[in-house]
Order: structure tokens, then C-alpha cells, then sequence
């Protein structure tokens, strides 16, 4: 009997370790392993490390002398002090230029293009006809005094040409002088620093109009054009609207086809008015708006405007046709003088222009159906996307440049659209994969699964091939690998898998598991504990015999 009893004891004990083996060794593990989330690896330490790059940009610049009265020593002299003055007073911060300059004469089929050349925008088609130009390689074209072509002030071209004449200067101050309108116009420095550092979010940024009215960079932008009647019964305004966006804006969505997609629609709203009352001038038998009226107008006639179902900025320019109670309306400066656009624009959203259709007469069969000057309206508005797009320089050295016409865009001025753009798309693919870098190892159970780390890794590996691309100076190729790595980071930011588990934190684990576990972890630790006692008890016995 007592045998009996100590082989169930002993039967027992080794039950309960058995069932506290299986729990803890096999049990436990299996548990963790199958309730783990899957995380697929990123590459964290060259997230770290794009924080630490330096942006640097390269321009290629060629100077070429038509001036017989310089010499090789003059064109030595111009070539140091030209690299001089482009080194001088560099970009502060994590962004700079460098500048690769080839200063010399011209060539034989160069002399026979200015000859025949009647004006200087000929031979700046001319000289591109010529030498293909590609992005970021601009030719300055010193004109000599005796030219019929020779210009006063600095002129470029719709081309990547710039136009000097040295006149009575010395060396060091024609080098001066183009590099100056090489930096602050043709490259625009401070316009590429602003954008990069509105990207990366600085604290030091002081308020400048060019910064807050410029759309920020992004694959595509919706433009919605908008005629807007207030009194249709009255006045029916009628716009060929579909002929102007092909007449005046289609040049500019091709030349940007490669780099932005542009979608353009029309609409016209009916019996909609300006919910601001504008003032009156009985003197001049009139109606108007100030400067600070305007900003009062867009918030409530905005509430009619239909958006499109895209996560592309929306651009809006309306045409006003004012009531007839209303006509004439006009927009007055500060000054009191009425605008001769009558138009206003405002920053990142768009413009409006207040069409001043004269009132029919009293006895006129209603509704009369004027058609809108598309042309005045276009070329407005035009003006206006080009101030969003920050393709239109607005600085304060003095240069001549030949107007863009139907081109819409000018070729410079597009690499510094692009150049803009991709310093800013680097900023902010960065910062973006930073953000996701940190929320992934702050909250451990959210499920990383392969297409986000596809798309980080592809978003690293594009920006690094735009820094080199970027330096080099290959510019429209840095701007697609900038795009790629923007397009990239967003998607793996605002994958929706993120945010499946997102809401279920440590602790909600426990208090899941806590009623489930617990009540068998008693048993299960009671039964070890007195297992381990009975082993201990059973040790000492025998220890006690030996003795």
C-alpha cells in the first residue's frame, strides 16, 4: 500500500512536469510565433543616413566669345574670374551648386549663324538648332560691339542662350556681371534654397510671397476653368472654352508631359454671385473691390465650385460676369487705381477675372449671348499659372527676355522648374521615409508586408540615384528619379495595411490574454512548484540514507 501510494506520487509529479514541459517549452513558443506579426526588413541605417547627404547640383556653362578684340590671355582671364564670381558667396545650409565653365572662340559655322542671323531670338533658335542643347548646359554668347545684334542689358533667349555685349567693361566685371545673371536668374539659387528648405520644414524661414503662392511639387495637378454667370436670364456669356485650352494651354501641358501630368475641365455655374457686395463710385458710375475685399470673395463662391476625385492639387481660374446691377466692376489698387487686368490671383489656388460685358439695353430681347474675349482671358491666366508654377522670374537683376509667346515655357525656365521640384521632391521623400522609419520602430506590431518594403527600398534607391544624377548634372534625369522616390515613399506611408493593427497596442494584448492564460498558468505553476518541492524532498531523503 505504501509502495502503491509513492509510485501514484511519483506518477504524478511527472504528469505535472510533463504538462508544464509541453506549456512553457512548446506551448509558449508556438503561442508567441503564431500570434507575431510579419514585418519584412527595411533598411533603417540607409534611411539614417539619407539625413546626412548634402545636396549638390551641377551646371554646365559655355562661353562663347564672338568678340575678335579678345584675345586667348582676355579669354583666360574671363575663364578665372567668371569661376571666381560663380564660387562666390555659395548657397548656406545642406545645398549648394557647382559650376563647370569652357570659356572660348567661335568656330567658323558659329561666325556664318550670327551673320545671318536679322535678331538675337534668330540666332538663339539658330545656335539651338545648332548644338541641341540639353538641360542644364547654358551658352553665354558675348556679342562684339560692332554687331548689329549687340544688346545693352543681358537678354536670354527662349533657348538656354545668354547674350552679352562686353561694351567698355573690364574683364573681371563682364565675369561679374554673367555670373550674376547666371545665379539669381538663369539657375535662380535662392529660388531652389526656398523650396528645399519649405520641403525639409525650416524654422528659419522668413515669409516670402514666392515660397507661400508656388504649388508644391507633385505628379499631377488638376486645372478647373469656371464661367460663372450670375444672371443668365439677363446676360447668357458664351466661351470657346474647349478651342482656347488647345489654342493657349496645350503647349504647356505637352512641354510638362514628361514631368507632370496636367488634367484640365470646364464647368459653368448659373445664378451664382459674390456673396462680398462691392463698393460704388457714383462719380465714375461704377463698382469695385479693394485689395483687402478680395481674399473675402473666394471662400463662398468656392463652395460651389465641383473638385474632382483626385489627390492632385487643384488650380481654379473663374471668369466673373458680373450682374447687371453690378456693371462696371472693377479691382482697385491701393492706390485707387483701377487694375488693367481686373484680375486677382491667389496663392496655391488659382485666379479670377472679372469680365465686364456691357448691359443690354432695356428694350433688348433677353437673354443676349455675347461671346468672351478668349484670347484676354487666356493670356491672363496663363500669366497666372506661370506665377503658381514659380516659372516666371521676378527678381531684381536687370536682364531682357525675350517673350515666350505660344511656347508658353521657355527652355531655362523649365530646368529651373525642374531643378526646384527635384531638390524639393529629395526633401520630401526623405522627411516622409524618416516619418515611416520612426513609426515603424515606435509601435512594434504594425504588419510591414512586402509591397511597403518594395516600395521603401525603391524609394531609397531612387533618391540616391538623384543625388548623383543631381550632381552630375544630369538634371531632367534627377528629376525623374526624384518623382520615383516621392511616388515610392507615399505609397508605403499611406499603405492601408498600416493601419490594420494600428489600434491594438501592448496593452490590449494583456488584457486579452490575461483571462485567457491566467486562470491556466495556476494550476500549471502549482503543480511545478510542488514537483520541484517533492524533488527536492526526494533528494534529501536520499542524501540521508547515504549517510
Amino acid at each position: 500500500m505504501v509502495l502503491l501510494a509513492e509510485e501514484d506520487k511519483t506518477l504524478h509529479v511527472y504528469a505535472a512536469v510533463g504538462i508544464g514541459v509541453v506549456c512553457l517549452v512548446i506551448g509558449v513558443p508556438l503561442w508567441w510565433k503564431t500570434t507575431d506579426v510579419y514585418r519584412v526588413s527595411l533598411p533603417y541605417s540607409d534611411i539614417d543616413q539619407l539625413a546626412q547627404y548634402k545636396i549638390q547640383y551641377g551646371v554646365d556653362v559655355t562661353v562663347i566669345s564672338f568678340d575678335e578684340q579678345m584675345v586667348d590671355a582676355d579669354l583666360a582671364a574671363l575663364s578665372k574670374h567668371l569661376m571666381d564670381s560663380l564660387d562666390r558667396n555659395p548657397t548656406p545650409g545642406d545645398i549648394s551648386s557647382r559650376y563647370r565653365t569652357n570659356v572660348k572662340e567661335k568656330t567658323t559655322q558659329e561666325s556664318s549663324l550670327l551673320s545671318s542671323s536679322t535678331s538675337v531670338s534668330d540666332l538663339d533658335a539658330k545656335l539651338n538648332e545648332v548644338y541641341k542643347q540639353d538641360h542644364n548646359h547654358y551658352y553665354v554668347i558675348l556679342l562684339p560691339q560692332t554687331s548689329q545684334l549687340k544688346v545693352k542689358a543681358p537678354v536670354i533667349g527662349l533657348n538656354r542662350n545668354i547674350f552679352f555685349t562686353k561694351e567698355e567693361k573690364d574683364i573681371k566685371q563682364l565675369a561679374d556681371q554673367i555670373g550674376q545673371t547666371l545665379k539669381e536668374v538663369v539657375v535662380r539659387e535662392r529660388s531652389v534654397l526656398k523650396a528645399y528648405e519649405a520641403a525639409k520644414g525650416s524654422r528659419d524661414q522668413k515669409p516670402d510671397k514666392e515660397r507661400m503662392r508656388t504649388v508644391r511639387s507633385h505628379p499631377g495637378y488638376d486645372i478647373t476653368f469656371t464661367l460663372v454667370n450670375s444672371q443668365p436670364d439677363i446676360i447668357d456669356a458664351q466661351w470657346d472654352i474647349q478651342h482656347a485650352v488647345h489654342a493657349y494651354l496645350e503647349p504647356l501641358t505637352k512641354r510638362l508631359k514628361k514631368y507632370a501630368a496636367i488634367n484640365v475641365q470646364s464647368q459653368v455655374l448659373y445664378f451664382t454671385q459674390m456673396m462680398t457686395k462691392p463698393k460704388t463710385d457714383k462719380e465714375k458710375n461704377e463698382h469695385y473691390y479693394t485689395t483687402k475685399e478680395l481674399p473675402l470673395i473666394i471662400n463662398p463662391i468656392e463652395a460651389n465650385l465641383g473638385s474632382p476625385a483626385s489627390n492632385n492639387p487643384e488650380l481654379n481660374f473663374l471668369v466673373y460676369v458680373p450682374t447687371r446691377d453690378e456693371h462696371p466692376l472693377h479691382i482697385r489698387d491701393d492706390t485707387g487705381m483701377n487694375l488693367a487686368s481686373n484680375a486677382f490671383l491667389s496663392p496655391r489656388w488659382g485666379g479670377i477675372y472679372i469680365c465686364n460685358i456691357p448691359s443690354p439695353p432695356q428694350n433688348a430681347s433677353l437673354p443676349v449671348r455675347p461671346s468672351i474675349d478668349m484670347k484676354k482671358v487666356m493670356e491672363i491666366f496663363l500669366f497666372q499659372l506661370r506665377l503658381l508654377f514659380n516659372l516666371l522670374y521676378q527678381g531684381s537683376t536687370s536682364v531682357d527676355l525675350i517673350p515666350v509667346g505660344n511656347t508658353v515655357v521657355a527652355e531655362w525656365e523649365l530646368d529651373g522648374w525642374l531643378r526646384s521640384h527635384c531638390v524639393e521632391n529629395l526633401a520630401t521623400a526623405t522627411a516622409t521615409l524618416q516619418s515611416l522609419a520612426q513609426l515603424l520602430g515606435q509601435i512594434s506590431n504594425i504588419v510591414i508586408n512586402d509591397d511597403i518594403g518594395q516600395e521603401v527600398q525603391s524609394a531609397v534607391q531612387s533618391i540616391k540615384e538623384s543625388y548623383q544624377l543631381l550632381k552630375e548634372g544630369f538634371l531632367e534625369k534627377a528629376f525623374l528619379a526624384s518623382r520615383e522616390a516621392i511616388i515610392s515613399s507615399e505609397k508605403a506611408f499611406f499603405d492601408p495595411s498600416l493601419l490594420e493593427l494600428l489600434y491594438f497596442p501592448e496593452d490590449q494584448k494583456f488584457a486579452i490574454y490575461i483571462p485567457l492564460f491566467l486562470p491556466i498558468s495556476f494550476p500549471v505553476f502549482s503543480s511545478l512548484f510542488k514537483a520541484f518541492k517533492w524533488f527536492r524532498e526526494t533528494k534529501g531523503l536520499t542524501k540521508a540514507k547515504q549517510e
